[in-house]
């Protein structure tokens, strides 16, 4: 799963669009999202409580609902990803789960706060 695309637009809501593409054997998606900056800090506030071991779940799923990720901790330190992609005009939905550890995290951290300070 790759994110790309990213533009930010500073508005009185600073909004983010950016597109998700999945691309993994024969399963295949992709689509356009607008998020709001301050779901990226909360992501990242939250992905931090996660690698310290102080939050078990977190959440991230921008307002139009077209896209959501859960990241829950568990206690061998493992982190269960659950991801759905809705199409709302089609009813159509695309659900995958994947299994990460923690080291994961920093370098996701990273990732996405270069995304925001290049284009802000």
């Amino acid at each position: 799963m790759r994110f790309s695309e990213f533009s930010f637009h500073d508005s009185a809501i600073k909004r983010v669009c950016f597109e998700i593409d999945v691309n993994y054997d024969f399963f295949k998606a992709k689509t356009q999202v607008e998020s709001e900056r301050f779901d990226f800090e909360d992501l990242i506030i939250g992905l931090n409580k996660i690698y310290q071991r102080e939050w078990k779940s977190i959440g991230f799923s921008p307002i139009e609902k077209q896209f959501s990720m859960q990241f829950d901790l568990q206690e061998n330190g493992q982190i269960n990803v659950h991801v759905k992609l809705n199409n709302p005009m089609f009813t159509g939905k695309f659900e995958f789960k994947y299994v990460i550890d923690q080291t994961f995290i920093p370098e996701l951290i990273k990732e996405i706060e270069t995304a925001i300070k290049e284009n802000t």
